[in-house]
């Protein structure tokens, strides 16, 4: 074990045995000035990914770097990441998913001189690379676009999700990320949480160095399934009510509207379509969140709240009535 580590890389690690040497080698072969740790969170994976970490701590020359434990049951993601993190004891921690890898070994030694040099920064990252696992799909650069190089907490919330900062990129501050709340246990966020509450206490640095490859599962819950489902959604609402607070509700009106989306979507969601009446505290919320001016309201009253069949009737009272044009 590392005594004073200046990063602590955290790991999450789950059934990764295809990738996991790849990407926990990628870290001990950093070329670096200073001394760093890599945390290992195995959830209890089911297949080879123990006997892998354990054969690369026992046989690498920088294995003593590992700091590994496996879970016993499963955790899940989220409890599992709390725990990792409330492990870091660098002055930096970085993060690596077992089935990431970094393609540079001066990658920490970058962003580490980065953020000494620069105390008002809290965050830094840089671009990756993203490649499909069953490279049928081309690769690409998660920052192809991008605009600029300095981004501040205000760049980070938005009326829509915000995200260009890949995960295997990002190295953080420990003391402007402060202890992980413990309401992170319960919302299944990913990195962004992370992100915003370190963005508090710092500016964000970007590098436009390719140091990192995301890998990418072109048959894995994707993207328009997530935003079909309640679950990803109610997690969605409540982590930006959380964020708000976090923020002091400094940013209260964009957080409103990107919650009011959510909500907008959970009519659409699988578990909510066709309910009509039942779906009226959702749409309550949502009109609360965007009023005065208040989006597609009536499409969500049209289509959301009152039946096909009432909608019917009505049409055929207007009618009668000649508020409506005969066909």
């Amino acid at each position: 074990m590392v005594a004073n580590p200046m990063v602590s890389v955290v790991m999450i690690t789950y059934n990764h045995e295809l990738f996991i040497e790849e990407s926990l080698l990628s870290i001990l072969n950093q070329e670096t000035s200073f001394e760093y740790e890599v945390i290992v969170g195995n959830d209890h994976s089911t297949d080879k990914t123990d006997s892998i970490v354990q054969s690369i701590i026992e046989t690498h020359p920088k294995g003593y770097r590992v700091n590994y434990y496996n879970n016993n049951p499963n955790l899940g993601v989220t409890t599992n990441s709390k725990k990792a993190l409330d492990m870091v004891r660098g002055k930096y921690m970085a993060l690596c998913e077992g089935d990431d890898f970094w393609i540079d070994n001066q990658k920490l030694q970058k962003q580490v001189d980065f953020l000494e040099q620069n105390d008002d920064f809290a965050i830094c990252f840089h671009n990756t690379r993203v490649d499909y696992f069953d490279k049928k799909v081309p690769s690409y650069y998660v920052n192809e676009n991008i605009e600029k190089d300095v981004f501040t907490l205000d760049d980070m919330i938005g009326e829509d999700e915000i995200w260009f900062t890949a995960t295997a990129s990002l190295m953080i501050r420990s003391a402007a990320y402060g202890k992980t709340p413990d309401w992170l246990l319960t919302s299944k966020s990913g990195d962004i949480p992370i992100i915003i509450l370190a963005a508090r206490r710092g500016k964000i640095k970007y590098l436009p160095d390719v140091m990192a490859v995301y890998r990418k599962n072109l048959a894995s819950y994707s993207h328009t399934d997530s935003h079909e489902d309640k679950l990803f959604l109610w997690n969605r609402i409540f982590m930006y009510n959380k964020l708000n607070e976090e923020t002091g509700f400094k940013f209260n009106d964009r957080f409103k509207r990107n919650i009011a989306r959510y909500y907008f979507m959970l009519l659409n969601s699988k578990q909510y379509k066709n309910r009509y009446f039942k779906n009226f505290p959702i749409i309550f919320k949502y009109i609360q969140l965007t009023f005065p001016n208040i989006p597609n309201l009536k499409l969500v009253l049209r289509d959301h709240l009152i039946p096909p069949l009432v909608m019917d009737s009505i049409r055929k009272v207007k009618k009668a009535f000649g508020l409506i044009p005969s066909e």
